[in-house]
């Protein structure tokens, strides 16, 4: 017990969890003004969108003010998110080559409410 209590450990009291969610449907009309600001850890807003056919939630995917694509949360995230007709995230991966529009776009979210496990 000597031992650990001689280590300097600092809990970190800014614990989240996270999901990371694919953007489907790129719209490439709006991606063209800003595909090369795209980085990974940029600010980009979900605005509620409706459900699916399946009750699935979507969110529309904003940099700025354009739109960049949808991403779709179901099955065990949905319960995470119901209720929430804006969010925050983070640009988690860019998928581009050189010259041509981003194939792939990944955002970072941070699950608001957790649910008692008991």
């Amino acid at each position: 017990m000597k031992l650990f209590n001689s280590f300097d450990f600092e809990l970190d009291t800014s614990f989240s969890l996270k999901t990371v969610a694919e953007v489907t449907e790129l719209l490439q009309h709006d991606m063209i003004y800003v595909y090369h600001h795209l980085n990974p850890g940029d600010e980009v807003d979900l605005k509620f969108a409706g459900t699916n056919l399946k009750g699935d939630i979507r969110y529309q995917v904003f940099f700025k003010t354009f739109l960049l694509g949808y991403v779709t949360l179901g099955g065990y995230f949905r319960s995470y998110f119901e209720d929430n007709s804006l969010l925050r995230g983070r640009i988690s991966s860019v998928t581009k080559e050189k010259y041509l529009p981003i194939s792939q776009l990944d955002v970072e979210l941070d699950i608001i409410k957790l649910k008692n496990a008991s």
